[in-house]
């Protein structure tokens, strides 16, 4: 990402560094103040001899100065057996070095202890990490484990380091963390542990202080704000599985959210679960992104506790090979809260497998605007499949998306979604209706739809007073036993406006009514 770009990203809030140290060299100096070189307190790097000694002198040198100071790693392979504590105003500088863990000894780096309680965001802050390969070698070493930890404290910035094989849990975790970013960095490899084949664990996780969390008290339920992950890279290890998300939680809190959360520009190659999960998130963006070969969603927004979330932002994205749900997804737990205040716009969504392209449901105040969606097919040969289905959304606005090659409808509107605009949408190529409405007070204006099959626009589902205006209707498959437009049994008040469906094909009718009280106006048919 280019410097302006992601100056514009972070927003100005990266904490102590600002734009110039994360945008800097990797010069270790770059952070300031005094530098202790591991070697000088008897690291070797050459990959066998055990160097947990060394770090640990290096890190209490590091403490003990008053102000800034950096722990210099120079390259080399330095096999680690314990848990590093960093401490407050510290940054590690580990450019081409690679730090192996030799034990299930826990994170390779953390900024807590697992006995002292720190509230809020007061714990050790201030803390860069630069460089590096971090191998936790998890497959050998697979008692659960975090590679970095951060909780209960301010100003974390982790940047161009690679983590490799990560036991059963997380790369990056941030826990009650305010004023962080994760840059350019590279999540290689997750092994799952347990026997699990499928992972759904976040390479960043993105979480709260609660018990059975993170063994960092107090469990006073603190949130993170002000988080960016940008430039990263998640993807397959060569000898183990992806990591189940670039980023998210599968834990959360009632009543608990993530404010101010941007992922942007970021590309996932590999996910065994999720591409991007916003869970519990608030006021937040995930923009620019690329998300391939996922398993579930390439997009998730969701609640583990059922929160309702808010304030999402989701726009230029590219979300391609989904094999098992959606591309992107907005749901809603049992019994849980509605979100509110999605935007999701200008994203490509191709051959996505499983329920929808695009998906949005309970979404008090929606926006679906410009997407392109391409190529869904269905999981079962009678399973629902969807360009776009907005379920129990009022007032929701789907407008000048353009879907191609649907297996099923093009845009399913039902359940709840009172009052929802259609308007100037491209629909081509579906093996169900182009447009398919079921609620009250829908209005389709201006929808151009060819290659239908069954009907162009279908009015459903004991509809009430819907309008259809300046349609343009091509070509619709299945004859006589559809039609340009159907109103079915039990809709009623429904207007058909000025549509154009001279297009449709001779054997298809124009209007199909069986509705009541039905006002076809200046149709061409």
């Amino acid at each position: 990402m280019e410097r302006r770009a992601l100056m514009l990203a972070m927003g100005g809030f990266v904490g102590a560094w600002g734009g110039a140290s994360v945008l800097g060299a990797p010069a270790a100096a770059a952070a300031g103040g005094v530098v202790v070189d591991v070697t000088a307190h008897g690291a070797k790097g050459d990959g066998v001899t055990d160097d947990t000694a060394a770090f640990q002198s290096a890190l209490a040198a590091v403490k003990a100065v008053p102000g800034a100071a950096t722990l210099l790693v120079p390259p080399g392979t330095y096999p680690v057996g314990a848990s590093l504590v960093l401490a407050a105003d510290t940054t590690v500088s580990a450019y081409g070095a690679r730090i192996v863990r030799t034990k299930d000894s826990g994170a390779l780096l953390k900024n807590f202890d697992s006995v002292t309680p720190v509230y809020g965001y007061a714990g050790a802050g201030n803390i860069a990490v630069l460089g590096g390969t971090w191998d936790m070698r998890g497959a050998q070493f697979s008692k659960q484990s975090d590679a970095v930890g951060f909780a209960h404290c301010e100003g974390v910035l982790v940047k161009d380091c690679t983590f490799v094989d990560t036991p059963s849990a997380h790369a990056v975790e941030l826990n009650a963390v305010r004023n962080a970013a994760v840059v350019n960095c590279v999540f290689d490899g997750h092994h799952p542990g347990d026997g699990a084949s499928l992972t759904t664990k976040e390479a960043v996780q993105i979480t709260c202080a609660t018990e059975g969390n993170l063994p960092a008290p107090a469990y006073d339920a603190t949130g993170c704000e002000d988080i960016l992950i940008t430039g990263c890279t998640l993807r397959a290890g060569t000898t183990t599985g992806p990591f189940g998300a670039l980023c998210g939680d599968h834990w959360g809190a009632k009543g608990v959210f993530h404010r101010r959360i941007r992922v942007i520009g970021n590309t996932v190659q590999k996910s065994g679960a999720f591409g991007i999960r916003a869970a519990d998130w608030q006021d937040s963006v995930i923009a620019d992104n690329t998300v391939t070969d996922v398993a579930l969603h390439g997009i998730y927004l969701n609640s583990p506790q059922g929160n309702g979330i808010s304030g999402i932002t989701i726009s230029g994205n590219t979300v391609r090979g989904v094999d098992g749900s959606g591309g992107i997804s907005a749901s809603v737990a049992a019994g849980g809260a509605r979100h509110r205040d999605i935007t999701v716009s200008d994203n490509t969504v191709e051959s996505v497998k499983g329920e929808a392209g695009i998906y949005v449901a309970q979404t008090d105040g929606l926006t679906v605007i410009r997407n392109t969606v391409t190529a869904t097919l269905r999981l079962t040969p009678t399973g629902n499949c969807q360009g776009i289905h907005v379920q129990s959304s009022p007032q929701a606005v789907v407008a000048q998306n353009s879907l191609t090659d649907i297996q099923g409808d093009g845009i399913g509107i039902d359940s709840g979604s009172i009052g929802t605009l259609v308007a100037d949408n491209t629909v081509l190529a579906t093996t169900g209706p182009g447009i398919n409405t079921g609620v009250n007070g829908a209005t389709l204006r201006g929808n151009r739809i060819t290659g239908a099959t069954g009907y162009a626009v279908r009015v459903g589902g004991n509809a009430v007073g819907t309008f259809v205006q300046a349609t343009t209707v091509g070509a619709v498959t299945g004859g006589a036993s559809g039609a340009a437009i159907g109103v079915m049994a039990g809709s009623s008040g429904t207007w058909l406006v000025g549509n154009d469906l001279t297009a449709r094909g001779s054997s298809t009718p124009a209007i199909t009514d069986n509705g009541t009280g039905t006002t076809p106006v200046q149709n061409t048919i």
